[in-house]
């Protein structure tokens, strides 16, 4: 008995790999189901058939309800393994053609990146919130309980248009994700440049975070730093709605030290402005959270 043809364009030696486990499970009931495999250009069949003496323990329905829902669930995980990331390199590949070769990896690993944290985000919301996957399955369900022939691209191009669409929106917040990045790293490149070309005016700069986040810079002396540019950088800044860690960056710039040591690191919400200072000053920057800086109240009267 025919249970059903699976048409491949191209990999069906993964379409395979996904489906082993299946046979092999009914195998290890007493149930060989045959696979058979071949070739008619452009397209590769894989048959599947059964001898219906071998499935008495079940009802010849279930048995081929059952054999599809299983061949559902593994066409489902091939479509996301195999044809996903092969779908999304030919949106970029056509949409974005004008971003060069390494522009356009850097785009599909963002997207990738996309795609992996919004699977972790459906694990961890509430029951009945659907994510690709499940949708695709359901697509394939359905598709299967009334035919017993599928073609892969076209069941893809013509019943998951949806999925496409979503895949082509990953892709558009992938590119504005990596123009954001490259808009970031040419302006963290000029604020390097703009560090080294000027002569340092300080040796050392200690760099302390209260409870509240909020920074005060000491010379190597442990005296206060808090000369009459950096203090009109703050108004301006202030006057602005600028944050702390901009503030930050723009004093240090100012000052150009040669080594700057960064106190009580833990009372900082995230690190993203020690990366950000690790990468306009390499080799400048060393962080603390255990020293007397750390531990000691500076001395009033030095302030």
């Amino acid at each position: 008995m025919n249970l059903l043809a699976i048409l491949a364009e191209r990999s069906a030696n993964k379409v395979q790999e996904k489906i082993q486990p299946i046979l092999e499970s009914f195998y290890n009931e007493g149930i060989d189901v045959e696979e058979r495999i071949y070739y008619i250009e452009p397209l590769y069949y894989l048959n599947y058939s059964v001898d219906t003496e071998n499935i008495r323990n079940y009802p010849i329905d279930d048995f081929i309800n059952i054999f599809k829902f299983c061949i559902a669930n593994a066409l489902c995980e091939y479509i996301k393994d195999i044809e996903e990331p092969s779908l999304i390199r030919h949106i970029i590949s056509t949409d974005y053609y004008y971003f060069d070769v390494k522009e356009r990896l850097e785009i599909y690993k963002n997207s990738l990146d996309i795609l992996n944290e919004e699977n972790i985000d459906i694990f961890f919301q509430k029951h009945g919130v659907a994510n690709a996957k499940s949708k695709i399955l359901q697509h394939l369900i359905d598709y299967l309980n009334t035919n017993t022939q599928i073609n892969l691209s076209g069941f893809i191009l013509f019943r998951l248009k949806d999925y496409l669409l979503e895949l082509n929106e990953t892709v558009e917040k992938a590119v504005e994700d990596f123009l954001v990045d490259k808009e970031y790293n040419e302006f963290i490149k000029l604020l390097k440049y703009f560090v080294d070309i000027q002569e340092a005016k300080s040796d050392i700069v200690n760099v302390v975070f209260d409870e509240e986040a909020k920074f005060r810079l000491y010379d190597k002396h442990s005296c206060l730093l808090n000369n009459d540019h950096i203090s009109s950088i703050a108004v301006e800044l202030a006057e602005s709605n600028i944050n702390q860690d901009d503030l930050l960056i723009s004093a240090l710039i100012t000052l150009a030290p040669k080594e700057i040591f960064i106190h009580n690191i833990s009372m900082l919400k995230t690190s993203e402005i020690i990366k950000t200072l690790e990468k306009i000053f390499p080799d400048r920057i060393h962080c603390c959270n255990s020293c007397e800086w750390c531990t000691v109240q500076i001395n009033a009267n030095k302030e």
